[in-house]
């Protein structure tokens, strides 16, 4: 399993685990749908409910945040980081597992009204991401659909 750690680890700190489950897809022109909030720029996806599976999280969060319906495809990649969290205001070790998601579509109003759905290109990505480990496995994803297009 490809994975990758971020952030540095306090001593004496305690860090509330999250385990976020996120989803990278791309359109024709190799645009990248992410979340734009209040707080900054997000992959699509969140937290893991209670007896959900990896799939149903990333459907239920695109439905959520931006009124998509989407396919799960692939496991990409596990990426954590270390950081404080001014939203939840904690000390937090986010986990997230990211996937491959396809054939996206609208098919709702977001029931998350402060969540805007944009389409960036991947340079656009990597430099508005709030969180590395997310900036990360989007480069992983990346690097995967260009060979796959080769």
């Amino acid at each position: 399993m490809l994975q990758e750690s971020f952030g540095v680890k306090q001593a004496g700190t305690y860090y509330k685990d999250r385990i976020g489950i996120y989803g990278i897809g791309f359109n024709q022109d190799l645009e990248i749908p992410i979340i734009k909030t209040p707080t900054g720029y997000f992959l699509l996806g969140g937290g893991l409910e209670q007896q959900e599976s990896h799939g149903q999280c990333i459907q239920r969060e695109c439905l959520e945040e931006a009124g998509l319906s989407v396919a799960v495809g692939d496991f990409i990649c596990k990426g954590d980081k270390y950081h404080w969290s001014d939203t939840l205001e904690y000390s937090m070790h986010a986990i997230g597992y990211f996937y491959f998601i396809h054939s996206i579509y609208k098919v709702s109003a977001p029931t998350e009204l402060d969540h805007e759905l944009l389409w960036l290109s991947y340079s656009e990505c990597i430099d508005k991401l709030f969180l590395d480990h997310q900036a990360w496995a989007v480069k992983i994803a990346y690097q995967k659909a260009v060979r796959n297009i080769k």
